[in-house]
C-alpha cells in the first residue's frame, strides 16, 4: 500500500514538474491584431506565427513581464516613415537587409526562400499577406 501511495506521489510531483512551463507560457493575443500605425495598416495573426518564440518578435521582452506592443514607447515608437533607427516602426516590419533581429519583412523572405509565389505573396507591397 505505501509504495502504491509513494508511486503516486512521484508520478503527480513529475507530472506537476513537466506542466510548469505551459502554465507560465506567456498566452498569445487573439488573432486580428490590428498594427495601425502605419499608412497601410496590417492585421496580424498569432495562428500563423506559432512555430516561433515569443521573444523572436519581442526580442526585448524578459521573459516575465508584460509584452510591450511593437508601438509602445521605448520600443519602436518613431513613426516617421524616412527613420532608420532601431526605435522605427517602419524599418521593424520593412528592413530587409537587418543583421541582429529580423523584420517582419526579412524573416517572411527567409521562410518563402526560392518560390516565386510564395516571396510575392509574403514580401509584396500590394495584394499580400500582410497588405491585402
Amino acid at each position: 500500500m505505501k509504495k502504491i501511495l509513494f508511486l503516486g506521489v512521484v508520478c503527480f510531483a513529475i507530472a506537476s514538474f513537466c506542466a510548469l512551463p505551459v502554465l507560465n507560457a506567456a498566452d498569445a493575443p487573439a488573432d486580428g491584431l490590428k498594427m495601425e500605425a502605419t499608412k497601410k495598416p496590417v492585421t496580424f495573426n498569432h495562428s500563423t506565427h506559432g512555430d516561433y518564440e515569443c521573444k523572436d518578435c519581442h526580442h526585448q521582452w524578459d521573459g516575465s513581464s508584460a509584452i510591450k506592443k511593437c508601438s509602445d514607447a521605448g520600443c519602436h515608437d518613431n513613426f516617421d516613415r524616412k527613420a532608420k533607427g532601431p526605435d522605427s516602426y517602419y524599418q521593424a516590419m520593412h528592413n530587409r537587409r537587418v543583421k541582429d533581429v529580423q523584420s517582419c519583412i526579412s524573416c517572411h523572405g527567409d521562410v518563402a526562400g526560392k518560390d516565386r509565389e510564395m516571396k510575392r505573396e509574403l514580401t509584396g507591397c500590394r495584394k499580400s499577406a500582410c497588405h491585402p
